[in-house]
């Protein structure tokens, strides 16, 4: 199963499900958003579109690739938490990340994605 929660409601949830931080300098970089991006969007230099639009492409890189076949696969036989630091936004990284997991791997790997903790 694959859930998404922020930081702060990934640390009340139960050590038996295995946690992945979708952030800068946490070792999954290959599927953390440009930090440029990030704070574009911040100062309001790109919306929430081009945002998500940036964020889609780097994903569809190889690396990325890589990252999110093998984590869904680990999802199909344990719970798996993508992290990020902030709350519920209208560019939540890792609710782009998790829905595209599932797109692309949710038949092959049958694994569920529930959504937020």
């Amino acid at each position: 199963m694959l859930y998404t929660s922020s930081l702060a409601q990934a640390q009340k949830a139960p050590t038996t499900k295995k946690q992945y931080f979708i952030m800068p300098n946490h070792g999954n970089d290959e599927v953390v958003p440009d930090e440029r991006d990030t704070e574009l969007y911040a100062r309001g230099k790109i919306t929430a579109r081009g945002f998500a639009l940036n964020y889609d492409m780097k994903l569809r890189s190889k690396e990325a690739y890589r990252w999110m076949e093998r984590v869904s696969a680990e999802a199909s036989h344990e719970d798996i938490i993508l992290v990020g630091e902030e709350d519920e936004t209208e560019t939540n990284p890792r609710k782009i990340l998790a829905e595209m997991m599932y797109s692309m791997f949710g038949g092959r790997t049958n694994f569920r994605y529930a959504g937020e903790l």
